[in-house]
């Protein structure tokens, strides 16, 4: 086979990798792995089942104009989302409702807390404050 022989139109053929190529080959190689890993773990390990949720105060009450500003926070511990997440806050005082509240959370997925505040007429120092999920709807 001469020269001659040797097509024009052939694929030219392409020099053997470089370390610097199989250096950066093998990284990405072991990031890709590394993600992937960490999605499998969290799934294998994440929890599972319905909606926990909890509603609990999350500071200091504060007098503020002619309102006590209440701080809360709704937590989602369960391994499903919520969608529609309804909060009541009820205070007592000496057997009467001095004051309540309500609030809507448009979405919870699992782990995620949200924040909000009631605001009340009356000191929740003097009576019974509950504060609670109502409801919510599955996504």
């Amino acid at each position: 086979m001469t020269d001659d022989d040797v097509r024009d139109d052939a694929p030219p053929t392409r020099p053997p990798r470089t370390r610097a190529e199989w250096a950066v080959f093998g990284v990405s190689a072991g990031i890709v792995a590394a993600v992937l890993a960490v999605i499998v773990v969290a799934w294998a390990t994440g929890p599972t089942g319905p909606p926990e949720l909890t509603a609990e105060r999350s500071g200091p009450v504060v007098w503020e104009g002619d309102v006590w500003r209440v701080p809360f926070e709704v937590r989602n511990d369960g391994g499903e989302a919520a969608d529609q997440v309804q909060v009541v806050a009820e205070l007592t005082v000496d057997g009467r409702v001095e004051g309540e509240g309500e609030q809507s959370f448009m979405f919870l997925s699992s782990g995620e807390t949200e924040e909000g505040e009631f605001l009340l007429p009356a000191d929740p120092a003097t009576g019974t404050l509950t504060i609670e999920v109502a409801s919510y709807a599955r996504p």
